[in-house]
């Protein structure tokens, strides 16, 4: 009897902001980016910001110096 006593509850599972989502391009769920991927407004194939598509102040500097200096 005691098996009639026990209710089926059924649980949804969601995405989680914490969830790895992958990479389109490599099939992998891992934490980090592989940087492969082209992007678009800043932004990678899955939707997230790309570290790749970053440009820091030195980065900046060195692209403003070789578009006055004629070099590059």
């Amino acid at each position: 009897m005691a098996a009639r006593n026990v209710k089926n509850r059924q649980f949804r599972r969601t995405a989680t902001s914490r969830g790895t989502w992958g990479c389109p391009l490599t099939k992998s769920r891992t934490n980090w980016c592989y940087r492969m991927c082209p992007t678009v407004n800043g932004l990678g194939l899955c939707g997230r910001v790309a570290p790749h598509a970053l440009r820091g102040r030195t980065d900046l500097a060195i692209e403003r110096f070789r578009a006055c200096s004629g070099e590059g």
